[in-house]
């Protein structure tokens, strides 16, 4: 009888296996990178996303000649999971797809080490956010939760104050929102802020202050900080190559 070691072990030595598995699920991407943070295996996924080719156009290069967004990095915080040995659970990130469509996703990165303690790789995975369940029970019972998000973006929100006014305790609300829209309260409040950020980034001329303050940000580098955490770069370079593109 083979033993969940031996398994593991040809598990371990069969790379593509893995791959094929990740392939399954389509709104999954699924990623293995060396130390050096360049692709050893990836699904299908991935591939459709970067709009290159097939998997053999991917293996061996890095995230950021994957999916160039900015002058910053993806590889930075690659090479920070490696060395710091900490994981990176459920991030909320916002990607350009290959079609030049905005995709949220919630990454989760883990490092790989010898018998050592070396680093070695990493392994992770970027969920991509379906669209509400509208069948959901709850589905409507948030939809004033959301509305009462949008309309008061440049304001300094409080999850609890529009629980209250929505009528839900903080108990339900964590949990319908992450069984209708996958987030928690306080990433919906995030997302639809990033969101309006990039919409006015990409459509009008108003200054990087102004729109800090309109999307509810009570300064210019806390806002700066959260951008830079969804998309890896900062709202001036993102501005920046959306003009170029």
């Amino acid at each position: 009888m083979v033993t969940p070691k031996e398994l593991l072990h040809w598990l371990d030595h069969d790379l593509t296996l893995l791959g094929r598995l990740f392939d399954r699920l389509p709104d999954v991407m699924f990623f293995l990178k060396d130390v050096d943070g360049r692709y050893v295996a990836v699904n299908e996924t991935l591939v459709y996303h970067s709009g290159l080719r097939g998997k053999d156009k991917i293996i061996g290069l890095t995230a950021d000649e994957v999916f160039p967004v900015s002058n910053t990095s993806i590889g930075s915080q690659d090479m920070q999971v490696i060395h710091s040995r900490r994981d990176i659970i459920d991030a909320m990130r916002l990607f350009r797809s290959a079609d030049g469509s905005k995709q949220w996703c919630l990454s989760s990165k883990f490092g790989i080490f010898d018998e050592r303690r070396n680093p070695i790789g990493l392994v992770g995975i970027s969920r991509i956010l379906a669209r509400p369940d509208e069948k959901h029970y709850g589905y409507k019972r948030l939809l004033e939760f959301s509305r009462q998000i949008q309309e008061n973006l440049g304001q300094p929100i409080l999850i609890s104050d529009i629980a209250q006014q929505v009528n839900l305790s903080m108990d339900t609300l964590q949990r319908l929102t992450r069984e209708v829209f996958q987030l928690t309260p306080k990433q919906m409040l995030m997302k639809a802020r990033i969101d309006r950020a990039c919409e006015l980034l990409e459509n009008s001329m108003t200054n990087i202050t102004d729109i800090a303050s309109e999307c509810g940000y009570s300064d210019h580098s806390a806002f700066s900080r959260q951008f830079r955490a969804a998309l890896h770069c900062t709202p001036q370079e993102y501005r920046a190559s959306v003009r170029r593109a």
